[in-house]
């Protein structure tokens, strides 16, 4: 339990900072619990905050940010500064946890000289601004350079890093102090509600064909081309299998797949896009194994240990994050970024062995339950908040 001032009259306030209300639901939503059930007054700092109810049903105060706009554009984080400013001078949080990059930036910049307000920062991957190739990522990493370390290096601020890599580049070019950084894998995975299922008889409306899936956002760097050109040339190689796209269009990205781009990425049929799913246990209970051929900056990506609870094997990249949830050669393989033929023929090795596909997806379930489960990861981000 936190510490309680036993002359307060009130619960100590935490308030969480995040991008966008549908992923509090999908990604923080234990944590949010969990801290409530510790004994914090939980408020959730969002866009979207006043349009919905089910932040109050659970006990949470709801306060609305600014709508973001793509990218780190100067103006929308300006007015977003001066927003939680405002916010933070009226109820006087005790805690604030900002999750992603982003938010991190914008709410360090928001506490300048308020020294008595203790901060968390969840950095889920370095994203665009670091994996973006081009003139603007490079711009905006020289010109945000200086403000990123008066946002994020600062003695009452903590920073919780999801895999090594991410936090190894921070520390390295002074972005983090490595006595205040924390390495937690992932967000978590519930693995009462991701339990391994049998798949109905009815695998697709194809046949038998076994279904390779790819869960994701719909964003270039996510692979989705390099996933779509594996299943090409696993058409042309013969090879039978349903190769399918779990996913809906993503808002406020600058590196986001339209619904025209998607259509015609798919029109040839070597691969199905299903749009947005919203019972991700069903459709993985459907699938031989989980395809994710990622070169984004993210943390480790969340449907990965959806994948890894419910026992698939996995194949994706050798890149910071997707490595975190996939020991080659164990409970997945690992090929090099960019690379949709390595991608078809690690696919292609799992089909031809159900046994050794199984084999990876027991160990998936073991790593699942033994590492990423989300009552671990609660607990131990709830323990930077006593630091």
């Amino acid at each position: 339990m936190i510490a309680m001032d036993e002359k307060a009259d009130k619960k100590p306030e935490i308030c969480y900072v995040i991008n966008h209300i549908d992923w509090f639901w999908s990604h923080r939503l234990p944590l949010a619990r969990g801290a409530q059930e510790d004994g914090w007054d939980v408020s959730v700092a969002v866009p979207g905050a006043n349009a919905d109810e089910n932040l109050a049903d659970e006990g949470f105060k709801g306060i609305d940010l600014p709508a973001p706009d793509q990218g780190f554009g100067p103006l929308g984080v300006i007015k977003t500064i001066c927003a939680l400013r405002r916010i933070i001078r009226r109820d006087s949080p005790d805690l604030i946890h900002a999750i992603t990059l982003k938010y991190a930036f914008i709410t360090g910049l928001a506490t300048l000289g308020l020294a008595n307000v203790k901060l968390v920062h969840t950095i889920a991957g370095l994203g665009y601004l670091f994996s973006g190739e081009g003139v603007k990522p490079k711009v905006l990493r020289t010109l945000i350079g200086p403000f990123l370390r008066l946002a994020l290096r600062r003695a009452n601020i903590h920073l919780i890093f999801q895999n090594p890599d991410d936090m190894h580049i921070m520390i390295s070019r002074g972005f983090a102090d490595p006595d205040r950084a924390h390495l937690i894998r992932g967000s978590g995975v519930d693995t009462a509600e991701f339990m391994p299922r049998e798949a109905p008889s009815e695998t697709n409306d194809q046949g038998d064909n076994p279904i390779v899936v790819m869960p994701t956002r719909l964003v270039h760097d996510k692979g989705v081309a390099i996933f779509v050109e594996a299943a090409r040339l696993l058409k042309e190689d013969g090879v039978n299998v349903s190769c399918q796209i779990a996913g809906g269009v993503t808002q406020n990205n600058p590196l986001a797949i339209s619904q025209e781009d998607m259509e015609n990425m798919v029109k040839d049929g070597a691969a199905e896009w299903l749009g947005k799913v919203s019972d991700m246990p069903a459709l993985l209970a459907k699938a031989a194994l989980v395809a994710y051929p990622s070169y984004y900056r993210e943390g480790i990506p969340k449907v990965l240990l959806e994948a890894a609870s419910m026992a698939k094997a996995i194949v994706t990249t050798d890149h910071p994050g997707c490595k975190e949830a996939v020991k080659d050669g164990y409970n997945g393989l690992l090929v090099p970024v960019k690379d949709a033929c390595a991608l078809a023929t690690a696919i292609k090795t799992l089909l031809d062995d159900p046994k050794l596909c199984a084999e990876m997806g027991a160990h998936s379930r073991q790593r699942a339950v033994d590492e990423f489960d989300v009552k671990i990861i609660v607990k131990q981000t709830l323990e930077t908040y006593n630091l």
